[in-house]
């Protein structure tokens, strides 16, 4: 099992204990986490991050950025955040391509559970359609570049796939783009989460193990998504990709990051079992 924690959990973790980021990534990969998932933006920010990460013996497992391909030409954006993941021998970076806005967020919410309603809205959606083509080329580029091209279903309401129906028309009109499959947001829309993954399960490239709760947020296990079924058949699969930890706005992220890792070592461990016995 490849495990990966989100970097923002580590600035989180720095400011609240005030320990230093290389103590803090070095007792990450004490925990089995062999790598980070980092935003492109902070990467540009402090360019000690490369430094930080070497010291610590830590993989890069995906880097993300967040776009507005629906407006704007990002073919320069897509062409750094790229030329970012080959630098630093990621093997994936995640686009998050853009947002609705004003009255068309009311309807993507209205039609998001309606296969054939939200399916046409976006068919005549200037923006939506523009952000497939620019996914497709950076799909295209990224496969020049030895570099997987995902994207994720995204929790937030403006979000054009953030639920399994928009997650369905950008599959099938981005035919060669990895999916990073959320465990926690398909929530959003009151959707059932295994069935989102019987659904995506073959385009499944990448993993973000986050839980729900009552609580703003919780450790990986602690909540009442079913991310050990989720975790117990990718494995049993033969996934080979990454598992990221993810729990943002946790209130002691040095406690949730070892607890998330434990519990996901203990699915590996108990499907690891299982098989031999």
């Amino acid at each position: 099992m490849k495990l990966s924690v989100f970097y923002d959990h580590v600035i989180d973790a720095h400011n609240q204990t005030g320990k230093e980021i290389v103590d803090i990534l070095k007792f990450v990969k004490d925990r089995g986490i062999i790598a980070l998932e980092l935003r492109l933006s902070h990467l540009q920010e402090n360019p000690k991050i490369k430094e930080w990460v070497k010291e610590a013996g830590l993989l890069i497992s995906c880097i993300y950025e967040f776009y507005e391909m629906g407006t704007c030409d990002e073919t320069e954006k897509v062409r750094t955040h790229l030329m970012a993941a080959k630098e630093l021998a990621s093997p994936n970076i995640m686009i998050v391509p853009g947002f609705l806005h004003g009255k068309d967020v009311d309807i993507l919410k209205e039609t998001m559970t309606d296969r054939d309603k939200l399916f046409s809205f976006f068919d005549s959606h200037k923006e939506v359609k523009k952000m497939a083509d620019a996914m497709n080329s950076a799909v295209k580029m990224g496969s020049d570049m030895g570099v997987n091209v995902l994207f994720e279903d995204f929790d937030d309401f403006s979000s054009p796939m953030s639920g399994i129906n928009g997650v369905a028309w950008f599959l099938e009109h981005v035919p060669d783009i990895g999916f990073t499959f959320d465990c926690g947001n398909f929530i959003m829309h009151d959707e059932d989460v295994l069935l989102a993954f019987s659904k995506f399960e073959k385009r499944v490239r990448h993993v973000h193990c986050k839980d729900r709760g009552e609580e703003p947020s919780v450790a990986v296990g602690d909540g009442r998504i079913p991310v050990k079924e989720v975790v117990t058949k990718l494995i049993s699969s033969g996934y080979d990709g990454y598992f990221a930890i993810e729990h943002f706005d946790a209130g002691d992220q040095i406690k949730f990051m070892e607890r998330s890792a434990r519990f996901l070592k203990n699915i590996e461990q108990k499907v690891g079992e299982k098989n031999n016995g």
